[in-house]
């Protein structure tokens, strides 16, 4: 069976790879499909979608949202958005906004510890990327010797409960669905395996995620039985990734192709695609006539 790795990040977010080098590996793995599910961005959307038509690669537009609920971390999977749409590119730019506050706070915690880096040097160490992380931070100390790798970097510093660690935009799991329905997309809870709280999977599941990411590079072959098994029971979709942020001398190796599902998973996220976009004609259909019968009466 086909097989697609449907969380990959390139360095339009806080990869190491283009998104048309994320294609090009996909294909050489001989992969029928993948995601580009970056952070909080849908800018590398476009040259994927080109680059899996070139290469004979099924290319699913996606993202992944970054969400706190109760001091812990979730993060949201996108499939199948409309990368183009107006209110979500609004909303990410507001992530964006409160991604670069929070680094240069980051940067100032620092810098009170001793490590001098800069913004310059951060914004260097991004790119091209659309948006900045505290990975991009980490690949500074690297750079400046601070610390060997970016898990220390994370370890030491800025993961959290460390000394420069800063709390990110609040942004709650169910506006993340909600924003993800709300262009159409599929919303998947990812690596629940890596939750702080089992409980964050009942929370995602009440409100409205249609999938779960099951398989894993950070989960065990007991946490993707139990999460398949769980999915089953919530008829939800069953997705998996390598979550590959690229490969450079310190990120260690590619991961792309190492953890996937079969093609029919991405079926079925199209299948679930279509109908949500056709529930949101529905929803502005009624609305319309809803607004067209008020104004009719007033008039």
């Amino acid at each position: 069976m086909p097989k697609a790795d449907l969380h990959l990040h390139s360095n339009r977010s806080d990869g190491v790879l283009s998104p048309y080098e994320v294609v090009t590996q996909a294909a050489k793995r001989k992969l029928a499909a993948i995601a580009l599910t970056d952070h909080d961005t849908v800018e590398g959307i476009p040259e994927a979608l080109r680059a899996g038509e070139e290469l004979g690669v099924r290319v699913v537009p996606g993202i992944e949202i970054n969400t706190s609920s109760d001091n812990g971390e979730l993060h949201i999977l996108g499939y199948y958005i409309d990368h183009t749409d107006v209110g979500l590119i609004n909303s990410l730019k507001e992530l964006k906004g409160a991604r670069m506050h929070r680094i240069l706070a980051i940067i100032e915690k620092l810098n009170g510890l001793g490590l001098d880096i800069t913004k310059e040097q951060v914004l260097s160490r991004a790119g091209k990327a659309d948006t900045m992380g505290r990975p991009h931070v980490a690949r500074v100390l690297i750079d400046k010797g601070f610390v060997s790798s970016i898990k220390e970097a994370f370890e030491r510093y800025i993961g959290h409960g460390r000394p420069a660690y800063v709390e990110r935009c609040k942004l709650m799991p169910r506006e993340a669905i909600e924003l993800i329905k709300g262009c159409g997309g599929v919303p998947v809870l990812a690596h629940p395996g890596i939750l702080s709280s089992v409980s964050f999977i009942d929370l995602c599941i009440a409100k409205g995620i249609q999938g779960i990411e099951a398989f894993h590079s950070r989960h065990d072959e007991n946490q993707a039985t139990a999460f398949t098994e769980l999915a089953r029971r919530h008829n939800l979709i069953v997705t998996g990734g390598s979550d590959c942020h690229g490969v450079s001398k310190h990120d260690g190796d590619l991961l792309i192709g190492r953890f996937t599902v079969d093609i029919r998973a991405v079926d079925r996220l199209k299948e679930t695609a279509d109908r949500n976009k056709q529930e949101l004609k529905r929803e502005k259909h009624f609305r319309r006539g809803k607004n067209d019968g008020y104004n009719h009466k007033k008039s």
